[in-house]
């Protein structure tokens, strides 16, 4: 190869390299952009109902211009939901230990909604803001509903699996029965998590061992519906001998 090709073959390399380079910092800015739009509109809507939040205030806060929140968003509903279904993502992961997880049923359980748990204590504000919003606006109300009825559908699933192999009742109905867990773990997580009344480790405590007696009666005996009170029982007895 001559000195020419060799150094004509380097700097193409050093061109893709730039811009490579260029595309990650466009992208990096882009999705800093987006999290500061954000994360100025769950302050806002912190302060005042967010149908009352306007495009302007949240650009103005975020130090863009109204032209240029336009370039991230169609409109504030559409910023919601694209920050909701992120979210709904990394619940849907937490959930999979349950669905696809391996060990104990109520192991499973705990560990499932210990993840589901602290991703919602982790954007309460957002996932808060979207309940509220799916109240008056049917795109946000469509969006909440459906990632509600994909939770809904893969845990009734997991309740046929279960029941195929045994260990859930079938006098469960799985669709009626996957309805009222979700929702149970949905108004929880809005009431006790969006607005700060309870820690996720109390929350937890309180719903696995519901989920655990209704999925799992008789499977699993009572005093292993929560960890650590086998331990304690055995260390009642003896203290009392």
């Amino acid at each position: 190869m001559s000195v020419a090709g060799s150094d004509s073959g380097r700097g193409g390399e050093a061109g893709a390299t730039r811009a490579a380079a260029g595309r990650r910092g466009r992208r990096l800015r882009r999705e800093q952009a987006r999290a500061e739009v954000l994360r100025v509109a769950l302050e806002l809507a912190g302060d005042a109902p967010f149908r009352e939040v306007t495009v302007e205030e949240i650009a103005r806060r975020a130090g863009l211009s109204r032209s240029a929140f336009y370039t991230h968003f169609r409109d504030k509903h559409d910023l919601l939901a694209v920050a909701v279904q992120d979210v709904a993502g990394e619940l849907y992961r937490m959930a999979d230990r349950w669905w696809r997880g391996e060990g104990p049923p109520a192991e499973r359980v705990r560990t499932a909604l210990e993840g589901v748990v602290a991703v919602y204590a982790e954007h309460a504000s957002l996932l808060r803001v979207a309940v509220e919003v799916s109240t008056y606006d049917d795109e946000v109300r469509q969006l909440w509903m459906g990632i509600l009825e994909r939770f809904i559908e893969a845990t009734a699933e997991h309740i046929r699996s279960e029941q195929d192999k045994g260990l859930v009742n079938r006098a469960l109905d799985p669709r009626g029965t996957a309805e009222s867990l979700v929702w149970m773990s949905e108004r929880c997580s809005y009431v006790y998590l969006g607005r700060d009344e309870r820690t996720p480790a109390e929350l937890v405590e309180a719903m696995a061992p519901v989920w655990t007696a209704a999925l799992y009666p008789g499977v699993i005996p009572a005093e292993e519906l929560r960890p650590g009170t086998v331990g304690e029982a055995a260390d009642a007895g003896a203290s009392a001998e």
